[in-house]
């Protein structure tokens, strides 16, 4: 496992840089490593992270020690550190779960201890110890089955919480990423969001309406996966039952009875068989009776009912009291788990068996047991007809009635005949149904009274309008999204009833066809797939319209935001970047800033920059581009990488090229003349304007800096030589005539054009000697005999060349001994033309020899070895001479 790139960098947002001596506090260097089990592993090298050998020189980093500066903490017994080499190393097994458990970045932070045993350098480092995530762990479910019942008359979108996988990885690259229910033909589906724990909030979404009677259990898995590659996985198994609800109560065949019982009604006798029925399916379905306990002592004493059968019983005896009634409730319930009750009411009258008195004939003039009337009947709209009858004759048959409920009066159309009508206003929203009361009585003494009592409906009119829960819906959807996908449930409701309640949905055309509603359910769904980049919320408009006639609306708006999804790559403003440094800048020098944009938003368009490590820069995160070490031009002057940018899970690139700008870092170099040859000679015949010989030298600089000018700064020539300032030519100025075996010498000052101008000295020695105008004579080629003796004196001087060269050679391993060095120099003339030989320098001899140089002369046929100029033909051989 190998340690990553480390990058200096700053977490508390200002280093404190305190100098007091050589101590030194804030230096931080940053580590990589996977977390495993291996013991030993390296982590890296404190030392040359953090600079130390600049920091501390040269001297001292050679006697730096380095230790923990405190190990309280159990962090620091995870590593070790090489007191001398500063090799932070691995003491045991590293778990990244262990250490950080809920966090997605998780890194060990060291201070270290680094001081001199020689002087009193002291530092402290702060080590950051990031470690990295391995994908070692599954997800997991809390269980591996699990059993959920979910009612038939669930709404689309109705979302059902269970407990989720929890993966121990928590980076973000292996920790939980996705769910998934397979196979994916069911009519759920899964939306979850992440926990701190590593766990997450599962959501299982009802996609699809559910019918019981078609299908009532559904089995499935859901599947969670983590970012790995390839992603690990768990498994869990869901089954699904699909239960009726209890949501009709039992209805009974009307909602109230009169009956008449004689008062010598037998006890036990059955007087009335109530039946109630409910459309619910098994113990939702099946009904019991009772009595309600919420009603007179009387009636609970006087009546029962069976349970079972609905059969209305007496007690015990009755006792016929004038104008008394016995209103009885019964009670109709299923036998849910949370019981549905309807109420039915029992109007028991006791008939004296020895009175007569008046009899009530309801006509509420429709085909039901109630009287109905529109909630917008004007006053005086007829609701029921009533006739009374009574037996008896004169005052006893005499009927007075009376109504005791202030909307209807009560108007006379016969002697004992009577109509009911409206006398205010309706409301159906405060009253359905409203109970009336006729009381009719004799004229006899005493008078003998009846009374019956109906209920009115009112009739529902489309006199509400719609009213949404909400005016205003906000709801998110996430960006490339599957065509149908639900995107919020709106809901309205009407006052009104059955037609003039019953609504339909629409979306108002402004929504350019990206959405639709199921004009039923009110769920809204997409009709095309989002793009967030181009819009990135929509405001529709909701219609609720009612079946009336004519038919009411109401309206309310949805704001759709679409989520961002991270689509898009990052994308440089440009895709070749050339900036500029100049060499020799310390390391932290700021070369460029790298730019780019990524049209998504939040965490998915937060951009960073990387480079290659195989360079001296280091890109940060923000695109900055600095140097990491001092640059040498002179080594290398362009240096061209590929920078990248990189979001959550894209990555662009651009070409960026540094130019190093010169800095007049380097001296001019003489190669001619040097330490070792700075000697040349000249005869005295050379011509006036002659090139004597060239000052050779270059700088390793560039432009401006690498222009050399050359001057004569010293000199004892009396002008008799001149220099040229830009090519470096020496030129014969005054004739060498009277001059023969004068010794010369020119300082040379070579300048570079930069700033600040850097020079380079040289000393340029010149001897002027004298020459022979006689050239060789050529043999003629008729004369065989002076050609032989020709070359018997050639192979003869050959020889005595050789055996000289040797008594040369052990003669200069004797004067290198002794210190002491004898020159001997030949020059030659051959007509007027001028030849200069380039000799080693007196100071040069005293080295490790290097030249090796004979001269010999013919004068008069006589060979002859001097130091003294003769005439004749004059040869110099010299390996490292130049010839002008």
């Amino acid at each position: 496992m190998k340690s990553a790139s480390i990058q200096r960098m700053c977490f508390f947002g200002t280093v404190l840089l305190l100098a007091c001596g050589d101590f030194v506090f804030g230096q931080d260097v940053v580590f990589h490593l996977l977390e495993g089990d291996q013991l030993g592993r390296e982590v890296g090298n404190v030392a040359d992270e953090a600079g130390l050998n600049n920091i501390a020189g040269e001297q001292d980093f050679a006697h730096l020690r380095y230790s923990f500066l405190t190990t309280q903490t159990p962090h620091y017994n995870y590593f070790s550190i090489n007191n001398q080499t500063s090799v932070l190393t691995t003491n045991q097994a590293i778990d990244r779960e262990t250490l950080c458990e809920f966090t997605n970045v998780c890194f060990i932070k060291l201070n270290i201890a680094v001081q001199s045993m020689k002087s009193s350098f002291f530092q402290k480092v702060s080590v950051y110890v990031y470690i990295d995530d391995v994908n070692d762990n599954h997800p997991v479910f809390d269980k591996p089955i699990i059993d959920l019942q979910i009612s038939e008359s669930v709404l689309v979108g109705t979302s059902i919480t269970i407990d989720g996988a929890r993966d121990a990885d928590t980076s973000d690259r292996y920790s939980l990423q996705s769910y998934e229910v397979m196979p994916n033909d069911t009519p759920f589906e899964i939306n979850f969001q992440k926990k701190l724990d590593g766990t997450s909030i599962v959501r299982l979404i009802v996609k699809e309406a559910l019918n019981r009677e078609q299908r009532d259990n559904y089995h499935f898995s859901v599947v969670a996966r983590d970012g790995g590659s390839p992603p690990l996985s768990g498994t869990l198994k869901v089954n699904i039952t699909i239960s009726d609800v209890n949501d009709n109560s039992p209805k009974f065949s009307q909602s109230v009875y009169y009956i008449e019982v004689k008062e010598s009604v037998n006890v036990s006798s059955v007087i009335l068989t109530l039946r109630a029925t409910d459309l619910d399916d098994g113990k939702n379905g099946k009904v019991f009776y009772r009595l309600s306990p919420h009603q007179s002592e009387t009636v609970l004493t006087s009546f029962a009912i069976d349970n079972s059968t609905g059969d209305l019983s007496v007690i015990k005896p009755l006792k016929y009291v004038k104008g008394e009634q016995h209103v009885i409730i019964v009670e109709a319930s299923d036998f849910g788990d949370q019981p549905l009750t309807s109420q039915a009411l029992v109007n028991v009258t006791v008939l004296d068996v020895g009175n007569n008195p008046p009899s009530i004939n309801l006509n509420l003039l429709s085909s039901d047991s109630l009287a109905k009337v529109s909630e917008f009947a004007s006053r005086g709209t007829v609701v029921a007809h009533i006739a009374v009858d009574d037996p008896d004759t004169g005052k006893n048959g005499e009927i007075m009635c009376t109504i005791d409920n202030p909307a209807f009066v009560l108007q006379r159309l016969e002697n004992k005949e009577f109509k009911v009508t409206v006398d205010r206003a309706l409301d159906r929203e405060l009253y359905q149904q409203i109970h009336v009361t006729v009381f009719c009585k004799d004229s006899g003494m005493p008078p003998l009274n009846t009374s019956d009592s109906f209920y009115v409906e009112i009739e529902d009119e489309n006199d509400n309008a719609p009213i949404f829960d909400l005016s205003v819906y906000t709801a998110g959807i996430m960006e490339n999204n599957n065509v149908g996908d639900v995107i919020v449930h709106v809901q309205a409701n009407d006052a009104d009833d059955k037609n003039n309640a019953d609504l339909l949905y629409s979306l108002s055309e402004s929504n350019n066809g990206m959405f639709y509603i199921d004009e039923k359910s009110g769920i809204i769904r997409t009709q095309a797939r989002l793009d967030r980049e181009n819009v990135s919320s929509y405001s529709v408009i909701v219609i609720a319209r009612d079946q009336g006639d004519p038919a009411l609306s109401g309206s309310a708006t949805v704001i759709i935001s679409v989520l961002d999804k991270n689509d898009n790559e990052p994308m440089f403003n440009q895709s070749r970047y050339t900036f500029t440094v100049n060499e020799n800048a310390p390391a932290g020098s700021q070369v460029g800033i790298l730019y780019a944009t990524d049209q998504d938003e939040g965490e998915n368009a937060v951009i960073t920059f990387t480079g290659p490590d195989s360079v001296p820069f280091t890109i940060f995160p923000g695109g900055y581009i600095k140097t990491d070490r001092v640059l040498d031009r002179e080594v290398q002057n362009r240096y061209e990488f590929i920078a990248r940018a990189r979001d959550k899970d894209h990555e662009a690139t651009a070409v960026v090229t540094i130019h190093l700008n010169d800095k007049n870092d380097n001296r001019p170099k003489v190669t001619s003349p040097s330490q070792l040859n700075n000697t040349v000679y000249v005869d005295k015949h050379t011509e006036v304007n002659t090139m004597v010989t060239i000052i050779r030298a270059y700088d390793l600089d560039s432009g401006i800096n690498s222009q050399l000018i050359y001057e004569i700064v010293g000199r004892n020539d009396s002008g008799h030589f001149d220099l040229h300032p830009d090519k470096g030519q020496v030129f014969l100025k005054r004739s060498l005539e009277n001059n023969i075996g004068t010794f010369f010498r020119l300082d040379i000052l070579v300048s570079d054009m930069g700033h600040p101008v850097l020079s380079t000295p040289a000393t340029l020695n010149i001897r002027v000697l004298t020459s022979n105008t006689a050239a060789l004579v050529e043999p003629k080629s008729s004369n065989i005999l002076i050609v032989a003796i020709l070359v018997s004196v050639t192979v003869i001087i050959s020889l005595a060349i050789i055996v000289i060269i040797v008594f040369i050679r052990r003669s200069d391993r004797q004067r290198r001994n002794q210190g002491q060095v004898n020159e001997n120099f030949y020059k030659g003339v051959v007509e007027n033309t001028a030849t200069v030989f380039a000799a080693p320098s007196e100071e040069s001899i005293s080295e490790k020899k290097k030249k090796k140089g004979v001269s010999f002369s013919l004068e008069n046929g006589v060979d002859k070895v001097s130091e003294v100029t003769t005439q004749g033909q004059e040869f110099m051989y010299d390996n490292d001479m130049e010839l002008l």
